[in-house]
Parts: C-alpha cells; structure tokens; sequence
C-alpha cells in the first residue's frame, strides 16, 4: 500500500472519529462518573466493539474480491454513495440538539462490566458499523495483496478509535465544554464532510490510475 494512501485514509478516519456518537457520549459519561479509572476499560471495550467491525468488513470485502473485481467495485460504489449521505447528513445535523453525556444510566462500574458494556453498544450501533463498511473498502486495492492492506487499514482504524476514546476519558470537562458549543460542532461536522469530499476525489484518482 502507497504511504500517500495510508496517510490519506489515517486523516479521514480520524476525521470522522473525532465526531461525537454513541460511543463518545458514553466514553464521557463513565468518565465524568468515575474518572480518569475509566480510560482503560472504556478504550479497551470501545476498541474491542471496531474491531469486530473492521474485520467483518475485511472478510466480505476479501470475500467479494475473490468473486469477482466488479462484484467488489459495485460494493466500493455503494459504500460511496453512504458516505456521501452521511457526509451530507454531518452538514445538515442540527448542532446541540443530542445530548454531549448522560451519567444517569451507568450501572457497571467492575472494568470488565465496563469493557462488555463498552464493546456491546459499539458493536451494535449501526451506524458505526456501516461507517467502517463503507469507509474501509474505498482504500483497498483489489490487484494488491489483500493481507498486508487489511492489517494495516484494520490496524490504524482500530487504534485511531481508540485513541479518540483515550482523547475524550482523559480530558471529559474540558472536550464536553468544547463540544457542547453549536459553532464547534457545527465546525466538526461541516469539516468530517469537506474530509469526506476531498477522500472520495482522492479514491476516484486513484481508482482511474489502477484501471
């Protein structure tokens, strides 16, 4: 994989990480509720829920691609067409009408108790699901070997996640402050869009050079 690749998908993932979601709000709230003692069971779950993501996403995609190359490009397509949605979806969401984090339903308070909590909402949420489903196959090159391009794309997202849930349990006053203003997260989520734009030019070069 070109490091120019790697670079590009590094930026976008991180990108739409920073923007706040099931996860975010319920890595805040265990850490507002039980402090920094958090950060290692709510990453760890968190990281745990992506990765079951990122490697059914990898699994079809290899799947796909040992069919055929345009079954695999039908499905790069479609996944496109989510993220444009999505990406159309940040620009229209109203600022500050969800709310940043919620301490009053935080019953599990043992580490693995946080970890399977943590790993059970990310793994079921949908959204987060269809993001990786979509975002990960635009990055793949079906005339390249696939085992190196999954493990370094798996990797970096899953890490990527968890850092941005290490971000948010570290510091949760200070980034629910910065998130709970309507510019900020109106900034966020018009920049995950232009990060979006500007990823799906990049692919589409990239796609029309490999053919």
């Amino acid at each position: 994989m070109p490091h120019s690749t790697w670079i590009l998908f590094a930026v976008v993932a991180a990108a739409l990480l920073v923007v706040p979601g099931r996860s975010k709000r319920m890595v805040l709230s265990y850490a507002l509720a039980h402090g920094r003692k958090s950060v290692f069971a709510t990453g760890t779950g968190v990281a745990l829920g992506t990765a079951v993501s990122v490697a059914a996403t990898l699994a079809i995609s290899w799947g796909l691609i040992s069919l055929s190359t345009l079954t695999f490009s039908i499905f790069q397509w479609v996944g496109l067409f989510w993220l444009m949605l999505f990406g159309l979806g940040l620009a229209r969401a109203p600022a500050g009408i969800e709310p940043v984090a919620d301490n009053d339903n935080l019953p599990e308070e043992k580490p693995l108790r946080v970890i399977a909590h943590c790993f059970e909402s990310e793994s079921r949420d949908p959204r987060s699901s269809l993001l990786v489903a979509a975002l990960l196959p635009q990055f793949l090159t079906p005339a390249a070997p696939f085992i190196p391009q999954a493990i370094a794309l798996g990797a970096t997202f899953v890490a990527l996640s968890a850092l941005s849930c290490i971000v948010y349990a570290l510091f949760p006053e200070r980034v629910r402050k910065i998130v709970r203003k309507h510019a900020v997260r109106r900034t966020v989520n018009r920049s995950g869009r232009t990060v979006l734009i500007a990823a799906k030019a990049v692919t589409a070069g990239y796609r029309k050079i490999a053919a």
